[in-house]
């Protein structure tokens, strides 16, 4: 089960394709935002998403990867519910 922040990650990485810049420090909120994203790519694109899968396993290409997606949502600078 997940819970707190990487729930959330997930949650708005899958419905809502937000990213929050407010809690980009946050591992867990990171890794389920990433996630999320992965599989609703994978819904339509199972080739995209094993090449950026296989690039997030990168530590060198994490940062590449965060970006892609986060060119794909709104990126709100706050926090959640702030």
């Amino acid at each position: 089960m997940l819970g707190g922040r990487g729930a959330l990650g997930y949650d708005h990485g899958y419905d809502a394709e937000v990213f929050y810049l407010g809690l980009a420090l946050d591992q867990y909120y990171i890794e389920g935002f990433v996630e999320g994203c992965l599989e609703r790519i994978g819904e339509d694109a199972p080739g995209d998403e094993a090449l950026l899968r296989i690039l997030w396993e990168d530590d060198a290409e994490k940062d590449t990867v965060l970006e892609i997606l986060k060119a794909e949502c709104e990126v709100f600078s706050g926090r959640p519910f702030s």
